[in-house]
Formats: C-alpha cells, structure tokens, sequence
C-alpha cells in the first residue's frame, strides 16, 4: 500500500465554491430547520462563499432554526448541532457535526441530532447527487469499518502500518465507484469537491480527463486551479521532462546539488522513516546502488522527515543505507496548510503525493522513469530500466 505524503483530511471547514450560473438572482440560500428528539440548543453552520470563509449559528427553538446566507455557487458544508453551553472536543466534532452540499436556493433540514444518519437535506441538487456517492460507496465503508475500529486503537507505530495495509483493497474499490461517478456526473461540484482527493492515485490521462470535462467554470474555482496545479506538478515529474535542480544541505551538512550528478544516472527515492513500505524496500535498493554505482549509478534519498530529523538520521543509520546521499525534502507545513508555494520543497517539484516514489534521470538531466506510485512503474520495471542502461 502506497503511503499518502499529505492524507487527505475530512474536514470540519466546508472548502471552496464558485460563480456558476446562479439558481436565484441574489445567490441567497436559507435553510430551514426542524429537529426531533437529541435537544439541541443552537446550529452552527460551516462554509465558504467564493474567497471568504463563513460560520453562521442560530439557536434552535422547539426544534426550530432558520440560516440565512449568501453563495457564490454550490459548495460544501458542515453543520454543527450543540446544546447550551457544551463544550465539544475535536475527537467528538463528528459525532456532532453534518457534512452537506449546499446550493444558492431555499433547503429544508430535518431529522435527530443525534443520529446524523437521520439527518436529511432537502432543496439541494449537488447535495442529491453527493448522496448517490456516499450509497454508492456505504457497503465497501461498512466491510472497512471493522479494519478503522482497530486502527484507531492501535497505538504501535508499526503495527499501525501493518493494519493500514489491509485498507489498500477497500480503498481501490472506492475509488473504483468513485471514478464511476465522476463519469457519470463529469460537471458535478461534487466531482470536483472529491477529486482534489483523487488526483494523484488515478493515473495521469485518466485525471486529465476528468478535469476537463469539469468545464472552464468548475476549473476556474479555487479547488479547480489546486488540481490543475497538482496536475502540472505530476507532469514536470513524468519522462521526459527535465529535472528540477535543487541544492539542498546533506544529511551531514554539506551542501548537496542535483547538477553534480550530470554525466550520470541518478534514482531520487522520495521516502521517510515512518513509511514502512519505503524501509521494507531498502535492501533491494542496496542491492541495485552496489551492483551498478561503478557504472555511474547514484541514489539520491529525499525524505519526509523534516519534522523529525533526528528520526531521519536513526533510520538512515539502522537502514545502513548512509552508502548514498541524502536530504530532506523541504517540507513547511505552516505554507502547506495555507496552500502557499513553497520552492524549497523538492516533492512539489515532482507531483510526489505518495511514498514511496522513485524517479529515474538521465546523465542530461532528463527524468526517465518514475516508479512506485500510481502514475508511474513498478520495481520490476525500475529493475529493468536500471538493466538496459548499464548491461
């Protein structure tokens, strides 16, 4: 199983919306409430209209509530049910909390706060359409919920990875349903909403496609520019693109650039000390770096560690994989979540969205190959470009 760099996050925060064709001519919307059973003091709602985030709360009486706002399109949302006072936990947001899809128009909400299943929204096409994914997906969500359940326990870094693992079957099949539906519905907010998440484990012709078929309006959103920047960041990792030259400290201080390297071959192996499928495959690499660096091989080690360096330094170390060079990757995470370019940050540079990734360049600088993740080879064909270069 392919370990997510970034893991996509489900947000409490509604993220995104856009200026399409307007369902009313002030772009208003109103939700009216009517609750039953759990008490519920007030709601309050999550969302963003165009560049602003918004939270709207109301207090609920007799199970009776009203939000007014304004949209600049459709967008996601949560919605947030509490009782007076109650200081809610993020652990426990939610069980308290409804993501919805909302619309420019007037929608009705009814049902328990207490069973968020109850919970129903009316008056919204996107939100209809969101529904025909998530009852899509339900059954493959339940079979998985057992394997959740016992990750969530597990307080062993290891064994935390090893369960991960046997989420790999469920996840291809959702995103096997869900490719299905962005198909189906290409010029739906909801498809772009979901394909942010997508992007990097589909491969690359088949993300193109679907983001053209998005349509210049949903491409122009603030989601949309963010996948068509992932996109262009992927493409300037792929054969045939030249190789970004970066210069970065080594993992003993000393000044570390690419364009050392011309005149040979050189493997970029984007990995880090937690990523257990990065470790279990060093020994292969100590195998492929002994039998062809007299040939002009190097291996260059990117990791994810630049929050915990000294981590970083006891893998390299345990690993015995200090034989090659090494850097960390740049990472910011202050800049990575305000969405700020970061050119310090070698993974962006290369469309890395998972790990463990290889990428192959040539003595001209030439990226060719990429291996590991799911727009590019396998190990068997890294083993096999690595063959017809120097035998």
């Amino acid at each position: 199983m392919k370990i997510k760099t970034l893991l996509p996050i489900v947000s409490i925060i509604a993220i995104g919306s856009h200026a399409l064709a307007q369902e009313n001519a002030n772009n208003t919307f109103t939700i009216t409430g009517s609750l039953h059973g759990t008490k519920t003091d007030s709601v309050i709602l999550y969302y963003s209209s165009g560049a602003k985030y918004e939270h709207l709360a109301e207090p609920v009486n007799n199970g009776k509530f009203q939000i007014n706002g304004k949209l600049a399109g459709p967008t996601q949302a949560s919605i947030l049910f509490k009782k007076r006072g109650e200081v809610i936990s993020n652990y426990a947001m939610n069980d308290r909390m409804k993501s919805v899809f909302l619309d420019p128009a007037a929608m009705t909400i009814q049902g328990d706060a207490g069973n968020l299943e109850s919970i129903v929204l009316k008056g919204s096409k996107t939100n209809e359409e969101y529904k025909v994914l998530q009852q899509s997906t339900a059954p493959v969500r339940t079979e998985m919920q057992p394997i959740l359940n016992a990750l969530s326990k597990e307080k062993d870094h290891e064994k935390s990875a090893e369960i991960r693992e046997l989420l790999g079957p469920f996840n291809d099949r959702i995103k096997a349903i869900t490719y299905k539906f962005f198909k189906s519905y290409p010029t739906s907010y909801v498809t772009l909403s979901q394909m942010r998440f997508y992007v990097s484990s589909l491969s690359l012709d088949s993300s193109r496609l679907i983001f053209a078929g998005l349509g210049k309006e949903l491409q122009n959103t603030s989601i949309g520019k963010e996948i068509a920047k992932d996109l262009r960041q992927m493409e300037n990792g792929m054969p045939g693109a030249q190789a970004f030259v970066f210069t970065k400290p080594d993992i003993n201080g000393k000044q570390l650039s690419l364009a050392d390297f011309q005149g040979k071959y050189v493997l970029l192996d984007f990995w880090a000390s937690w990523c257990v499928p990065c470790r279990k495959g060093n020994p292969h690499l100590i195998s492929l770096y002994n039998k062809y660096k007299e040939k002009g091989f190097e291996i260059i080690g990117i990791s994810d560690d630049d929050r915990k360096p000294e981590a970083w330094k006891k893998a390299v170390e345990q690993d015995k994989i200090g034989i090659w060079k090494h850097v960390l990757r740049g990472l910011d995470m202050e800049k990575r979540m305000k969405n700020i370019d970061n050119p310090e940050d070698i993974s962006e540079h290369y469309g890395i969205h998972s790990l463990p990734t290889k990428i192959l360049i040539d003595p001209t600088g030439k990226i060719v190959g990429r291996y590991g993740d799911s727009i590019g080879g396998t190990d068997e064909d890294l083993d096999k470009k690595i063959a017809s270069v120097f035998n």
